[in-house]
């Protein structure tokens, strides 16, 4: 499958590792494109209070928290439950360290990643 350009550095090698491993539906792709490009927005937040820091100046002079800061948390919510919706916690366990998923799965999305792991072994002949 062909790494789409618009992903950045960690979004296209989590999508090239993906791929490597899984196989996904049409509709899943979707959202594995949309876990890619959370992580790539998640890392240019992450840029941006780095080179900021944590707070900035508000309108009345006064220090308040970097505005980067609360999108960070939500970008990073919103990466949990797309991972959470394609059942990928187990596949996203050893990729480098990249993205740090909770182990705390239910058992029926351990169920459906055992699943999705068995069809792409028997894809490759595994």
């Amino acid at each position: 499958m062909v790494v789409p350009s618009e992903l950045k550095k960690r979004g296209r090698a989590l999508w090239a590792e993906l791929h490597e491993r899984l196989e996904f539906d049409p509709h899943e792709d979707e959202l594995v494109l949309e876990v890619c490009r959370a992580v790539d927005t998640i890392d240019a937040l992450a840029e941006t209070i780095e080179q900021d820091g944590v707070t900035s100046t508000g309108s009345m002079g006064q220090t308040v928290v970097h505005p980067a800061i609360p999108e960070l948390r939500q970008q990073q919510a919103g990466l949990s439950r797309l991972v959470a919706t394609l059942n990928l916690s187990d596949a996203m366990d050893g990729s480098n360290g990249q993205v740090a998923l909770s182990r705390a799965i239910s058992s029926q999305a351990q169920a459906a990643a055992n699943a999705r792991w068995a069809k792409s072994k028997r894809a490759r002949g595994a």
